[in-house]
């Protein structure tokens, strides 16, 4: 488990790290763009590159106020101050309820206070609206795995390696997670009919 929480540190480095632009209109092109090249890159460096780029496109947002809350919460996540991150990601969250990367950075800041039921809910919806998110289901899968639910963690990670296979440790883990045993649930992520695109 150290080396995938190792993996998801970098994760949140990268989304951190993300630099927070206007929205382009053909944001979701691009993404489709960079997915697909993701899935059959080699290149240490070019793999790199392309999760770098597939953040900074979760991460931008379409006009200055959110933009303002965007980097205000990110720069209260990297102060730890976490109760800050919370609230104004609510807002942002108030006031664009379709911008998934709002619910991913409250997801993954409650996940850093421990909070696993806000983290799982906000999770849900952060893939509801961007069904590809790999760091939304590796955190997923976290999760599941340290509340002991082995089935669902194993479903989370395989959707993380399905999006981005190249996510160092993931396959170690899910492995581990097998060799624990466990039923497989009828309902792998349990976010009930709130995501789609698998």
């Amino acid at each position: 488990m150290t080396l995938l929480r190792s993996c998801l540190a970098a994760l949140i480095g990268l989304m951190l790290g993300a630099n927070v632009l206007a929205q382009s209109p053909g944001s979701n092109t691009m993404l489709d763009t960079l997915f697909a090249k993701l899935q059959s890159a080699t290149d240490p460096s070019a793999i790199q590159a392309l999760e770098a780029a597939i953040w900074e496109q979760w991460t931008m947002v379409p006009d200055a106020n959110q933009r303002e809350l965007m980097l205000r919460g990110v720069a209260e996540m990297q102060q730890r101050d976490f109760q800050s991150a919370v609230e104004t990601f609510t807002q942002l969250i108030a006031i664009a309820p379709d911008l998934p990367e709002a619910w991913n950075k409250r997801a993954t800041v409650h996940w850093l206070m421990g909070n696993f039921t806000g983290s799982l809910a906000d999770i849900c919806e952060t893939v509801k609206r961007e069904p590809r998110h790999f760091g939304a289901y590796s955190g997923l899968g976290m999760i599941r795995a340290e509340m002991g639910e082995n089935g669902r963690a194993i479903a989370a990670f395989e959707l993380a390696r399905k999006y981005n296979p190249h996510i160092q440790g993931i396959d170690g883990e899910i492995a581990r997670l097998r060799a624990l045993g466990g039923d497989a649930p009828s309902n792998p992520l349990d976010c009930g009919e709130r995501t789609a695109g698998r």
